[in-house]
């Protein structure tokens, strides 16, 4: 440190770096032995000009931008009051690739339309960015990765979208809860009640864990945990006619990369969707089934494959809005005033 000790009768060094006091002490702030190195030192001080007015303004009072991260259940009942929205609920496994699934949707509209969809707007932007991280080159981790939900209150994605045929521009909120409370729903189906997402959901979309159907050992376990628990949402009366199913083979990608290439696991998969088609067919009003890698780990699928397909069944118009059907029966009578009636009833 000896060359950057004041000289006698010198003029004091001077570094541009306002928190750098090497003209007093001899030391430079940025750890440089020789002054020569630090591109700071022998510059012209910046400091603030005090005395230009209005360059920094005051941050107002009251004034504050809208946190931007998952809805609440009273939020996302709000939307659903004051727009046209598609309530999708998301239920399955632990890791069985629900928030892959999510913040595929997400990086998908990054790159564009997404089928016939495009993106319009969104209140869960930074909810959005924190679950798609863990997947990118940005975070520095050598195979992606998802967060894991927390247990809790359920909390709604928020997607404004348009529908580049037809023109419509609903609101998608995307049900985000913790999978072990739907799993626990089949030994108490009625707690199954306090998940409002189930009731008010226009689809409901059970997701099928692929790795975990390459396994022979835990194939026939998986297949028994959906239809249990679809069972125990079905006694605690949380699904109705009008709700559409939608049965979602996740990981395509895994399984295409099998040795056997994943026959067994997609006979095991349309097995499982041709059992709960006869059994709970009736109790919705639709059930499509889907394979789909989100988020691939493996170069066995592409990025978002067939993500287009399950968003076009998600946002088709819920049978919820459809108007009720007026039915009259005109009674025969001479005179006009015996042909009067009540009002008929709407008849779904």
């Amino acid at each position: 440190m000896a060359d950057l000790e004041p000289q006698e009768g010198a003029a004091s060094p001077r570094c541009a770096n306002p928190d750098c006091h090497v003209g007093v002490d001899g030391r430079c702030i940025e750890g440089f032995s020789d002054t020569a190195d630090c591109p700071q030192f022998g510059r012209i001080p910046i400091t603030p000009d005090a005395s230009v007015s209005g360059a920094y303004p005051e941050p107002r009072n009251g004034v504050a931008m809208q946190a931007s991260t998952t809805l609440s259940v009273d939020e996302a009942d709000d939307v659903v009051k004051e727009r046209p929205s598609r309530v999708i609920a998301i239920a399955g496994p632990h890791a069985a690739g629900k928030t892959s699934l999510i913040a595929g949707l997400y990086d998908l509209f990054q790159l564009g339309q997404v089928g016939n969809v495009a993106f319009a707007q969104s209140f869960s932007l930074q909810a959005f960015e924190q679950a798609a991280h863990d997947s990118r080159a940005a975070s520095r981790r050598t195979t992606p990765n998802t967060a894991r939900t927390e247990r809790g209150e359920v909390r709604f994605y928020h997607l404004e979208l348009v529908d580049t045929d037809s023109g419509a521009v609903p609101s998608v909120l995307l049900g985000d809860r913790a999978g072990e409370e739907y799993l626990e729903t089949r030994s108490n189906p009625m707690s199954a009640q306090e998940f409002p997402e189930l009731r008010r959901a226009d689809v409901l979309t059970l997701l099928v864990d692929g790795q975990r159907l390459l396994d022979a050992g835990q194939r026939h376990n998986l297949r028994s945990e959906i239809r249990q628990t679809l069972q125990a949402f079905v006694e605690a009366g949380v699904v109705r006619p009008s709700q559409r199913l939608a049965l979602v083979l996740t990981k395509l990608d895994v399984i295409r990369k099998a040795v056997d290439g994943g026959e067994r696991a997609f006979q095991g998969f349309d097995t499982l969707v041709a059992g709960l088609r006869a059994d709970y067919g009736t109790n919705f009003a639709a059930v499509e089934s889907f394979r789909i890698a989100a988020q691939p780990s493996t170069d066995g699928a592409k990025r978002g494959e067939n993500l287009d397909h399950l968003l076009e069944y998600w946002m088709a118009e819920p049978l919820r809005y459809r108007p009720a059907t007026m039915v009259f029966e005109v009674p025969e009578a001479e005179r006009y005033f015996a042909r009067l009636m009540p009002v008929a009833k709407g008849v779904q």
